[in-house]
Formats: C-alpha cells, structure tokens, sequence
C-alpha cells in the first residue's frame, strides 16, 4: 500500500479517535472540575511537573527512532525494539525508586511538601507509561490505528468507572492520581495482547549504540520542551498559590483538549507519513504543505472561537469558580492557532527528517525567554501573566518557521501564505459575533447559542469563497454523507 493511502486512512482512525474524545473528555471535565477545587487541580500539576521531567529519561527518545528509522530487516527491527523496551523500562524502574526516596525533599521544591505520598504512588506510572509507549511505538510505526483507537476509549472510559466515583468519595486529588493509574495499567494490558514482537531479554549493545546517535538529541529535545511546557508550571507554582497553579493548568488543558481533536488526528500520522518519505524532499515538501494547509481550516475557527465565547467555554467545561482564567483561556486559543501549524507540525518535520537537534535548538531560543517573562509578569497580575506566556508562545513561533525555512529549505511564503487566507476568515467572522454578541449582551443563553451558530455560518461562508477550500469541504462533506447513509 502506498504511503499516502496509509496516511488517509490512519487520519479517519485518530479522527474518530479525537472525535470520541471530545465527547467523553469535556463530560468527565465538566464533572471533575465541580466536585474537585481548581486547588486539587493545581496539587496534580505539581506532580505532574516531576514525573513527566523522569519520563523525558525513561523514553530516552526510543519510540521516535523506532517509528523513523528505515530498518534493513525485521531481525534488526526486532533487536533494536527488545533493546529499547529493556533500557526504557530499567531506567524508568530506577526514576520511579529515586522519586520515591526523595518524594519530602522534591514535594518541598515544587511548594506542596504535604503531598510527597502522592509524589511516591503516582511516580510508578513512570514505569507503565515506559512500557505502554514503545508497544505504541510499533503500532504508530506500522499505521495500526485502528488498533489504537482501541486503546484511547478505553484510556478515555476509565475517568468515569474510577476518578469521578473517588471524587464522590471525598479522595480529592487522589482521585486523579489513582484514576491516571488505573488508566495507565489497563493500556498496557490490552496493547501486550496486540505487539507483533515478542518480548524477550535479548539485549543488543550494538543496536543500542545506533539508536543513541539518535536518541540523544531527541532526549536533548524533549528535555527542553519539559522546560517549555512544564517549566512554567514550576515557576506558577512556586511564585504563586496552588489555586492560581490550578487555574493556570486548567486554561491549559481546556485549549489543549479543544485542539487535540485537530492535532490528535493529525500529529502521528504526520510524523509516521513524512518519515516514510525523508528521502524523497518533493514528496516530503508537498506532504507537508498540503497537510499545513487543509489542518488550518479546522484550527482556525477552534482558536478564534475559544477567544470569542471563552466566558461560555469556562463555564461549561469547568464551572463558575474558574472563571478568573477566562482571559488566558482566551488568550490560548488565538495562539494555539499558530502553535498547531507552526510549532507541533514543524517539529514532527524536524524530527522526520532525522534532525530533533534543530528542534530542541528552537527551544533554547524559547524557555530562556519564558523564564525570564514569568517572574516579571506573575507579581504583576494573573491577567499579565497570561498575556506574557501567549507572547513567548508567539516567540517560539517564530524562531521555528526560520528553522524550517534555513534546514529544511521550506518556503516563508508557503508557510504563513497557507495560514492566513483560513485566519483571516475565522477573525473576520469573530468579530462580527463579536460586536453581535456585545450589542444584545452576554448574559441571554439564547444569544449566544444564535451568536455560535452565526459564527460557523460566516466562517464557512467566508473561507468557502476560495473554490479548492469549497471543492475539499464538500468532498468531506460527501465523504460523512456516504458513511452515515
């Protein structure tokens, strides 16, 4: 099968995959997020600050190599995934013993020394996280999809049999802990009924020693994007209250989880397709491109929309005591747009094409600066804080398109000519559901239910002017007709 049939039909199964999510992920949002304190939230943050810095380790870059890298046969496949799964796991088992003898003094630098036992315990998904990624690694690898489509319903179906019950119970931020466990060893059991490879013990130093060549760098790079993306939730939750840590992380998941339905779908296959055509630069360009342009259709309106209807958006999805972040919930929104076209889907291009160096390089360039702008900005006010954080996401964009375009040879013109016409129409419409919304008030459920539906309407009105959007949207269209009839 060619691998642009491939990456058609994986992007149909993480589609529905995301599809399914935005249907049970806000449900369980809406219910968490009003039994449990935006404190609770903010306790769970600081946890997650140190077990996702020792998985950085535990990966070691592995699951990327083995879905990049063009194998000479299956036995080499074979070793080098037996020899990643036995490095990963080992590492992850010595992270998870470490965190555990230094839970007091590492719970007392994030600011919340009470909770180092919940430090202790949710460390050891540290471990099955280890194992579960190189199993999806293989499945990534060899556009098995469908299978994990499988494996996200039943990550997505455990907050309601575990942590919403717990929540009930008065377990608070246990709830989310033990839920994120039960979660994580349900995955790794279904996924080891499905791995084509058997696991053994035969450890390979040869393969290990090619895979660091690569991995390293890679490791390298998703140690300063932990500094990015969870850097600031140190310095959050050490400059501030554990409310205000809550808060700040809650705006972020609510962006992130509205985003993943475009991204989740699209991010893997990209980095599966593009690395199955590294060495051919045409196909590689036009791939890249053509996803570029069509992805931006869907983001667009998700970004523009958060910022116009952020009041509706925090109050439905997390309740009336968040509503101090609706601002930066706002905020995100408009610059997650350019996060997803520029930032995430680069990355997978850098990384692609064997060159996660250039990618942690654009992160040098970032978490220096969002360091710097966080301790100005957090004494200053929550509303200053999140204009700051969304400026230095703008930076990192930045530096990011001069990386694809110096390295990769990737056209400026293309690259921000594929954003714009799509933006235009979404901020365009937006601001006239905007001035709508602001001359017959906020407050009427029935205005802003007609103001949300005007916004789709002039947006699919505006972008549709270009005829190739109209010929792909109604090709989709078409295409969901077929099915469902």
């Amino acid at each position: 099968m060619e691998v642009n049939e491939k990456v058609r039909r994986s992007f149909k199964w993480t589609f529905a995959t995301e599809f399914l999510s935005k249907l049970i992920v806000p449900v369980t949002g809406m219910v968490l997020a009003r039994i449990l304190s935006p404190s609770a939230f903010g306790v769970v943050a600081s946890i997650l600050v140190a077990t996702s810095f020792a998985e950085i380790f535990a990966d070691a870059g592995f699951q990327k190599y083995f879905v990049q890298h063009d194998f000479q046969s299956e036995e080499s496949k074979k070793r080098c995934f037996i020899t990643a799964l036995i490095t990963c796991c080992t590492v992850a088992l010595f992270c998870w013993l470490l965190i555990c003898f230094l839970a007091k003094p590492i719970a007392a630098l994030l600011g919340v020394p009470d909770i180092y036992r919940g430090l202790q315990v949710a460390s050891l998904g540290i471990l099955l996280n280890s194992f579960n990624g190189m199993q999806g690694a293989i499945f990534r690898r060899e556009f098995q999809f469908q299978l994990l489509f499988k494996v996200r319903v039943i990550a997505l179906l455990t907050p309601i049999f575990v942590s919403i019950p717990l929540a009930l119970l008065g377990f608070d931020y246990w709830a989310l802990i033990i839920g994120t466990l039960v979660q994580q060893l349900a995955t790794c059991i279904f996924q080891a009924r499905y791995v084509s490879i058997p696991v053994s013990f035969r450890f390979d130093f040869a393969s290990l020693k090619e895979m660091l060549s690569f991995s390293l760098w890679t490791l390298f790079e998703s140690i300063t994007i932990w500094l990015s993306t969870w850097g600031d939730l140190f310095i959050v939750g050490t400059l501030l209250s554990s409310y205000y840590l809550g808060l700040f992380r809650g705006s972020s998941t609510l962006t992130n989880a509205a985003f993943s339905l475009i991204t989740g779908a699209i991010i893997p296959v990209l980095f599966s397709g593009l690395s199955r055509v590294q060495s051919d630069m045409y196909a590689f360009d036009s791939m890249y491109y053509d996803i570029e342009k069509k992805s931006i259709l869907f983001v667009a309106p998700i970004g523009v929309g958060i910022f116009v209807f952020r009041d509706i958006a925090v109050s439905i999805l997390l309740g009336a005591q968040w509503h101090e972040a609706d601002f930066l919930v706002g905020l995100r929104g408009l610059v997650g747009c350019f996060s997803v076209v520029i930032n995430s889907m680069g990355s997978e291009a850098l990384r692609a094409k064997g060159m996660p160096r250039l990618s942690a390089l654009s992160q040098i360039f970032y978490f220096p600066v969002m360091f710097a702008v966080l301790y100005v900005t957090a004494p200053l006010g929550f509303d200053i804080l999140a204009i700051g954080t969304c400026l230095c996401s703008l930076e990192l964009d930045c530096v990011k398109l001069v990386i694809l375009n110096k390295c990769l040879g990737f056209s400026l013109r293309k690259l921000i000519g594929s954003i714009c016409p799509a933006m235009g129409s979404a901020v365009l419409a937006g601001g006239m559901v905007h001035l709508f919304r602001s001359f017959l008030g906020t407050d009427s459920i029935m205005v802003s239910i007609i103001s949300m539906l005007l916004f789709g309407v002039l947006y699919l009105g505006i972008v549709c002017l270009s005829r190739e959007n109209r010929d792909f949207l109604l090709a989709i269209f078409k295409k969901v007709e077929a099915r469902v009839g």
